[in-house]
């Protein structure tokens, strides 16, 4: 009867993931992830900042004792400014932002379907527990009440 019942959920959590890969969100996500992988100016911008950065770190080690130390952490907040000002950038951020809000939700209507004490963890404050009173926390526990 168990396994049943794990076939049961896992048949119903394949029809959720369908409904959320339907969903404009989910397509939007996809249309500019693909565009950040596929875009050539995108690419290089990145490169170039993947670059930047493990410069930075190089530096960063020797904190601003460094003399290159204040001039690489501009360059690199300068180009950082450049790379998230590029409309397919931000297009993809905000396509992002509107699928994990999404996810953050279905997650949200799951678990307090389980137990209305269930730990939800999320980036939207709406759709998480903030009580930090589980087992895990070291709080007061509602599962012996």
């Amino acid at each position: 009867m168990l396994a049943t019942m794990d076939f049961e959920i896992m048949d119903l959590l394949d029809s959720l993931n369908d409904m959320v890969m339907n969903t404009e969100e989910y397509k939007n996500y996809c249309k500019y992830k693909g565009l950040l992988d596929t875009d050539d100016e995108v690419r290089n911008m990145i490169k170039h900042f993947a670059r930047l950065k493990e410069d930075f770190i190089d530096v960063e080690r020797f904190g601003k004792y460094h003399p290159d130390f204040s001039s690489k952490r501009r360059e690199i907040n300068q180009y950082k400014k450049m790379l998230d000002m590029h409309p397919i950038i931000m297009e993809y951020r905000r396509a992002e932002f509107q699928l994990q809000s999404l996810l953050d939700e279905i997650l949200f209507i799951v678990g307090q379907s389980v137990s209305p004490h269930a730990n939800i963890v999320s980036s939207n404050p709406f759709f998480s527990n903030s009580s930090n009173s589980g087992c895990a926390t070291g709080g007061s526990c509602s599962c012996a009440g």
